[in-house]
């Protein structure tokens, strides 16, 4: 072993000590410990032979593992009689093996951060290594690092935790258990708002408006309550996205904005909306084509950065899987489960919108069902006289019932709102 690495030597013959003199610990610590925790020979052999004689449910006591170490043929080269005893008696005491235990976790955690580095360095000198392949690998190695070894529960510890937050929804009628708003109240009563760890899709045919509603519906956290969002789009640039913020969040004409007509009234709104939004944590991604692996990659730095807590992906077909380019359903399934995985993985809220063909259903997938929290067609409202009447149809709602809200499409300021049902 390199010995400038971390390393806490007396920890690690402690907590040996602890579990070879008190075998019980072993049951509440096995699943938190691995041979890379040991940095000396000796003691990882030691941990070995412990843990043997535990999983053949043996006797573990000085005289087993001796033997166990001889039986492997590593008992002198592990120290020998007198380094064994001198670890059996190196403690007074297991009570304190918690703390050994959170010492040789710590110095491991540092050595696995210098080993992340020293990779991301020799793999930034290989000239042969794809940039993309890199920024993959680097952002694998820095999440998995914040991973946490998470214990076992009993249902009594977890039933405290639910009684606790059941009685917080019944003094605020509800609210702890719902999300950041979209601003369509029934929407957000619908499917709890966008809350972290969760996938919603927004579907449409094209030119339906899902990318307006989206827009929309993403963008309301951040105006109102000064959440942190990111708009990564693949169909329209930075500026025609915010064309239609501008003109949704100032009820402006865009027609109007566009073409410099805009009268003393509007002009006013939208100064006062410009100078609001200027401050708000509101990122854009303008990108003309995206992999999965620069997605991925490119959530990770806008959480990591941006403590971002939606993203918004406009729309799933446009992004390039690494599956068979042939397989287009295989692909776009792909970019569906990837965008379920990195909402629980970044602890986040993901939008994904997706377009529907011809007769309404997803184009080239069926697979964003099985992935999403809720699922949201945008259509017209056929059977409405009036051509601006639309609805937002939950057609699936894994925290509610689907139903399908009605909403009209205010086109000269590119926004919805909500109608009535008379």
């Amino acid at each position: 072993m390199n010995t400038n690495l971390p390393a806490d030597l007396a920890s690690e013959q402690g907590f040996l000590c602890s579990v070879i003199t008190n075998p019980k610990i072993i049951d509440k610590s096995v699943d938190r410990v691995t041979e890379e925790h040991f940095t000396s020979f000796g003691n990882r052999e030691i941990w070995k032979a412990t843990l043997a004689l535990w999983q053949e449910r043996r006797a573990v006591d000085p005289i087993t593992v001796a033997g166990s170490l001889e039986k492997a043929g590593v008992f002198e080269e592990a120290g020998g009689k007198e380094y064994l005893t001198q670890t059996v008696e190196y403690c007074l005491t297991p009570s304190h093996w918690k703390e050994y235990l959170q010492n040789i976790h710590e110095c491991f955690v540092r050595r696995k951060i210098h080993a992340a580095a020293q990779k991301m360095i020799e793999g930034a000198l290989d000239k042969g290594k794809k940039i993309e392949e890199l920024q993959e690998n680097a952002s694998k190695d820095i999440v998995s690092l914040s991973a946490t070894n998470a214990e076992n529960r009993h249902i009594s510890a977890v039933l405290s935790n639910c009684i606790t937050r059941w009685e917080e929804a019944a003094n605020s009628g509800g609210a702890i258990n719902r999300g950041h708003e979209s601003g369509i109240s029934r929407w957000d009563h619908a499917t709890r708002g966008f809350r972290p760890r969760t996938l919603h899709v927004i579907a449409g045919a094209a030119k339906a408006g899902k990318t307006t509603s989206a827009l929309q519906m993403v963008t309301n956290p951040a105006f109102e309550k000064n959440v942190p969002v990111a708009l990564i789009s693949m169909e329209m640039g930075a500026e025609e996205l915010l064309d239609k913020y501008i003109a949704q969040k100032a009820k402006v004409n865009i027609s109007d904005l566009l073409d410099g007509r805009l009268d003393h009234g509007a002009h006013e709104r939208m100064s006062q909306v410009i100078a609001k939004s200027s401050k708000l944590p509101i990122y854009i991604a303008d990108e003309a084509c995206m992999t999965v692996t620069q997605f991925k990659a490119r959530c990770r730095r806008l959480v990591s950065e941006n403590k971002v807590e939606i993203i918004m992906v406009d729309y799933a077909q446009l992004m390039e899987a690494s599956g068979d380019p042939k397989n287009r359903e295989r692909e776009v399934a792909e970019v569906s489960r990837t965008a379920k995985i990195l909402a629980k993985e970044l602890n986040v809220c993901i939008v994904l919108l997706a377009q529907l063909n011809d007769n309404g259903a997803v184009r080239e997938s069926r697979t964003f069902y099985m992935d999403c929290d809720s699922f949201t067609k945008v259509h017209k409202d056929e059977e409405n006289t009036d051509p601006y009447a639309y609805c937002l149809t939950i057609t699936h709602n894994r925290h509610g019932a689907t139903t399908m809200i009605p909403v009209r499409f205010v086109k000269s300021q590119a926004r919805f709102e909500e109608a009535s049902y008379e």
